[in-house]
């Protein structure tokens, strides 16, 4: 069987993130940064000899009759139409249920791979426009770099060239908790109890332009914001100690998405690899961690 071609497909995090309303077809509007990372699953794609789609992935959490990657092929024959199927083998390196993307980058990477490998018969507008069906955070995923996303998440804009460039001044270290947060929960529960945690538009931008400015600046303190950090760090309180902790290591620690992945930025003047060491005494050794670093190029 031949081997069409091997593609990385990177995890993100929210370096900003604020829910701005509730939307008539009952989704959410988003203001949201995004990055993403020089870390993430390998997807390794080749013709199907059965006449059907196969996904090959180790990880017992994927369904593999129903996910994101099922969907883009699905997607691309009924808007192509091609009818060629794909043998998709994954290696899985993203955690589930964290925040980091993982779905909604393997949907948008596959879509794009498949497109590629058939003379690239739909535009990158179009596959835009069809990744949103996979996933919110496809779009994105369908982009060139780090951006600015509104809407359902679907509506991405360059990210300002300097306060990518700041980034370069800070550590970056992810890590995710042995629990998940399930994305539709936790927006249920936003919708339903939470409410008084949606900020308007104007809000979202003003708050977004200060941490802009203290990263632009090189503030070792940044006022990262994400909508539902009181949630979580109210119902894990492990996590809302961790929290305090890496605080006093001077790391700016905040939940990416709907967590339960988290992410540290400490500026690289302070030096020293605190963040690792508190983050395992309070999750113990063998919790997922990952030293990273942004992901200037998105898509060549």
């Amino acid at each position: 069987m031949r081997e069409l071609g091997i593609f990385f497909s990177p995890a993100k995090i929210n370096l900003f993130f604020a829910v701005t309303g509730m939307r008539s077809d009952g989704n959410h509007n988003v203001f949201s940064a995004n990055i993403a990372l020089n870390f993430g699953d390998e997807i390794a794609i080749s013709d199907s000899s059965g006449g059907r789609d196969e996904i090959i992935c180790a990880a017992k959490y994927l369904d593999k009759n129903s996910n994101t990657i099922t969907k883009a092929l699905d997607i691309f024959r009924k808007n192509s139409g091609i009818g060629r199927h794909f043998r998709v083998a994954i290696v899985k390196n993203i955690p589930p249920e964290s925040g980091f993307g993982g779905g909604s980058s393997n949907g948008a990477t596959v879509l794009r791979a498949v497109n590629g490998i058939c003379g690239n018969v739909l535009s990158k507008d179009r596959l835009v426009d069809l990744s949103a069906k996979i996933g919110a955070d496809c779009p994105f995923f369908m982009g060139d770099g780090p951006s600015i996303a509104s809407g359902t998440g679907n509506a991405c804009a360059p990210m300002d060239a300097n306060l990518y460039s700041a980034l370069g001044n800070y550590a970056l270290t992810i890590f995710k908790p042995p629990f998940g947060v399930s994305t539709a929960e936790a927006y249920a529960d936003l919708r339903t109890k939470f409410r008084h945690l949606y900020v308007t538009e104007n809000e979202a931008a003003q708050r977004f332009e200060s941490l802009q400015k203290c990263m632009v600046s090189g503030d070792i303190s940044l006022p990262l914001f994400n909508a539902f950090s009181e949630i979580f760090f109210a119902r894990h309180g492990e996590m809302r100690q961790l929290h305090r902790d890496l605080q006093m290591a001077n790391a700016n620690a905040m939940l990416t998405g709907s967590g339960s992945g988290c992410f540290c930025l400490v500026h690289k003047s302070i030096g020293g690899d605190s963040v690792a060491g508190v983050v395992r005494k309070k999750l113990g050794a063998d919790v997922f961690l990952k030293n990273t670093t942004p992901m200037e190029i998105l898509r060549e």
